[in-house]
Order: structure tokens, then C-alpha cells, then sequence
């Protein structure tokens, strides 16, 4: 082997390693891209499926203080599935956003003997509830407004809730959560 055949075997062995280093790199950057959306990704997923089922759960009450309410910013009632019992347990739980100035708005999660910052999105982000009754109309708060005619409620549940986050850094979110319960608590049959 000649001194010039050594040169160009070790000329094309560096162009390889050249080309094989760099495909490493971007493999390994788009790698590390892809870990970090679903590092990021994961927590607010986790965060929905747990009031999905939180809220798919929530069942009519007749008595008064266990009964579904809420407006804008928070809502309570009694749920089958809180996120720390047995399933089938029903206790009273407590969804709300809170404005935290700085840090951001949050969505809190209550039930008794536990309180927990779930989420947190940045400041700037509009967060809000919103509720749908039987014929499709939206309220800021459940129950709706009551009539003259109807001024006790009823105990009767919306729906589907409505979680709406919009924010000028990301696209709006709006989630909708069917409540799959009976509509009117045990005792009233008009649902059936």
C-alpha cells in the first residue's frame, strides 16, 4: 500500500466517522426534543383524565348542600370517583381556578382531608368553567339562575362541564366533560 492509497483510505474514514457523528447528534437532538414535549405533555394530560373522571362521576343529590353548584371559577359536589378513595365512594369534591397574580392561574382539586395544586398555567392565561343544561344552552353557573316559579333547586345536574383556557402563547383549549349520571336525583324520573 502506497503512502497516497493510506492518505485517501484515511481521507474516506473521516468523511464516515464525519457523517456518522453528525446523523448520532441530530438523532440524539430530536431524541431529546421528544422526551421533553412529553415531559411537558404528561402532566396536563394526567391532570384532564383525572377530572374527567372525577366529573363523569358526580351524581344528583337531593339534599341541598350536596347538590351540584359552581360558577366561573370553581365547582362542588358529590362525586363516585374522587381522586383518593375507592371507586364507588362518594364524597364531596371541589374543582377551582385561582388567580395566583404572578405564579399564574392554578386548578385546585378538594375533598376532605386533602388540598392540591394540580396544574398551573402561566400568567396571562384565561381560565374558566362553564356549564350545559338539557337544551344546549351554556351558563356561568349551575344552577342557573333561578326563576320565580322554581326558586328552590331541584338538584338536577348539567350536562357536560366546560373547561376553556385560552392564552395568547398557545392555542385555546376548550374541554368538554360529560356527566353520565342521571340528570335529576333518586326520586324524579323525568330523565328516564
Amino acid at each position: 500500500m502506497t503512502l497516497l492509497e493510506l492518505l485517501v483510505v484515511m481521507v474516506l474514514l473521516s468523511v464516515i466517522t464525519a457523517l456518522l457523528m453528525q446523523g448520532l447528534s441530530q438523532s440524539l437532538a430530536i431524541y431529546e426534543r421528544v422526551q421533553r414535549r412529553q415531559y411537558e405533555g404528561v402532566p396536563q394530560l394526567l391532570v384532564m383524565q383525572w377530572l374527567n373522571d372525577s366529573v363523569e362521576s358526580m351524581q344528583a343529590e337531593l339534599d341541598a348542600p350536596r347538590q351540584l353548584r359552581g360558577d366561573s371559577f370553581y365547582f362542588e359536589g358529590s362525586s363516585q370517583q374522587p381522586l383518593v378513595a375507592q371507586n364507588g365512594e362518594v364524597q364531596p369534591v371541589r374543582w377551582s381556578i385561582n388567580q395566583r397574580g404572578a405564579g399564574g392561574v392554578t386548578l385546585d382539586y378538594r375533598q376532605p382531608g386533602r388540598n392540591w395544586t394540580l396544574f398551573r398555567w402561566p400568567e396571562g392565561t384565561q381560565v374558566t368553567f362553564s356549564y350545559l343544561d338539557e337544551q344546549g344552552n351554556t351558563h356561568n353557573q349551575w344552577p342557573p339562575e333561578q326563576t320565580l316559579i322554581s326558586l328552590r333547586p331541584d338538584g338536577r345536574m348539567p350536562v357536560a362541564i366546560q373547561l376553556m383556557v385560552s392564552s395568547p402563547a398557545m392555542k385555546p383549549l376548550n374541554w368538554y366533560i360529560a356527566l353520565k349520571g342521571r340528570t335529576y336525583p333518586r326520586n324524579d324520573y323525568r330523565d328516564l
